[in-house]
């Protein structure tokens, strides 16, 4: 799922990165998504931190990913937000390649049968 949305962000993003100067920024990527039955956040967690290892050991030590699960507000069992956090662009677009080799299918697989990610949006992500 993740390298399918990726996919079309990257057209965007290749429009916004030529028009655009980012100093100082960084690139985060926010996906909105739900546990699928039969599986746990603890599955969610494990897939993750699987993504993580392998984005470190395929892209950039850089590369940062938090799960965001809701304490007040819209409460919705199983709903959380993976937000993955990127250096730069460049760093950005070597991990959606990444994600597009064999290994890179094999985690998003994983991840996929953990939990399905119903939106994402890019943001740029300037200290203030």
């Amino acid at each position: 799922m993740k390298a399918q949305l990726t996919k079309i962000l990257s057209v965007f993003l290749v429009l916004f990165i030529w028009g655009t100067a980012v100093a100082d920024s960084s690139v985060r990527v926010v996906w909105i998504c739900s546990v699928n039955d039969g599986q746990t956040m603890d599955d969610v967690r494990a897939s993750n931190s699987a993504w993580v290892r392998f984005m470190h050991a395929n892209v950039d030590d850089a590369i940062s990913s938090v799960i965001l699960t809701p304490i007040i507000g819209n409460i919705e069992e199983g709903r959380f937000i993976f937000a993955d956090d990127f250096p730069s662009y460049d760093v950005w677009n070597q991990a959606r390649e990444a994600s597009e080799t064999a290994a890179g299918q094999k985690i998003d697989a994983a991840i996929n049968d953990a939990a399905t990610c119903d939106s994402n949006s890019l943001y740029s992500a300037e200290e203030s």
